[in-house]
């Protein structure tokens, strides 16, 4: 089967006559591929793949957000990643800004740029190509260098790429955009002192609290993915609506588990006795309680196994 982009881009036929549909372009590089599907001249977003993506090779690959992106007819250019190498590739580098003076990002009324993880630090980074452009970042690292963040012991791979040339520190290239929207976790350090790491006017701190380093596929799962991405894209987003549609979290096993962790992990025991008989009345969920009592023991039990 031919990826869903392709067909896309290619022209079909209506009654005899030929049906404009958009159309665009696919590059292939060693460690990455540009896919440009065209949908008018209003709204392009630009997305980067993250970690898990990197060893797909089947064709059906997608770029990263493109479905929904599709749904709202905006243009997209996604940016497929072969390799867990943080973007850190001066080929990629010199092709986004060909893109840049060749006028792509001018073309369109808006540019938003996203990503999670490697690809929320890569939004972040290359925003600068786009002046004005809007930032929708999950979970970002604003750069690897050891120099400036030596307290990063996570993303061993990425770690290890040369963070010598263009582009290492998002957090010093974010200042031309209208908004960057940082959502992560603040309960995760790693992810906490990253985006402490980005000050300006521009900046907006949207707290998915006690999910860790998924925001994205909790928000997801939550059922306010688009939401939020729509809001982000509009610029109507603002850290009291995200906690509106943040509220929706209280119907997930996964939220109640990632609270009860974090609670034991600090010895809050006397909260954790507190999630366990507020979680189903809250949820919904019949059998939550009794598999946050099997995670408090498991805790527990590993604690005291330690400590023999």
């Amino acid at each position: 089967m031919a990826p869903r982009w392709l067909a896309e881009m290619r022209k079909s036929r209506k009654g005899g006559d030929h049906v404009g549909r958009p159309q665009g372009f696919y590059v292939n590089y060693k460690t990455f591929a540009a896919v440009q599907v065209a949908r008018g001249n209003d709204v392009l977003v630009v997305s980067f793949d993250n970690l898990s993506a990197v060893n797909d090779d089947s064709l059906e690959r997608e770029a990263w957000g493109d479905k929904f992106f599709a749904e709202n007819n905006w243009s997209s250019l996604g940016i497929l990643s072969f390799d867990a190498n943080w973007y850190r590739d001066d080929v990629l580098f010199d092709y986004l800004e060909g893109l840049r003076d060749q006028g792509l990002f001018r073309q369109y009324r808006k540019v938003v740029m996203t990503g999670t993880s490697m690809g929320g630090y890569a939004a972040c980074a290359f925003c600068g190509l786009a002046p004005g452009a809007t930032v929708i970042s999950y979970s970002p690292q604003s750069t690897l260098k050891k120099e400036l963040v030596p307290w990063e012991k996570r993303f061993n791979r990425g770690r290890q790429q040369d963070w010598s040339g263009r582009y290492a520190d998002a957090a010093a290239l974010t200042e031309s955009a209208s908004k960057v929207y940082l959502i992560y976790d603040p309960y995760m350090e790693g992810d906490r002192i990253h985006a402490r790491r980005f000050s300006g006017d521009n900046i907006a701190h949207l707290h998915s609290n006690y999910v860790g380093h998924k925001t994205v596929v909790f928000l997801r799962r939550a059922g306010i993915l688009k939401d939020v991405t729509a809001k982000c894209v509009s610029g109507e987003m603002t850290p009291a609506m995200f906690d509106g549609l943040y509220r929706n979290r209280r119907k997930l096993p996964w939220y109640y588990m990632g609270l009860m962790d974090m609670a034991l992990e600090r010895g809050h025991y006397g909260l954790a006795e507190r999630i366990i008989r507020g979680a189903r009345a809250a949820s919904g969920n019949p059998n939550l309680q009794a598999g946050l009592v099997r995670r408090r023991q498991a805790f527990l039990d590993k604690a005291a196994k330690k400590n023999k």
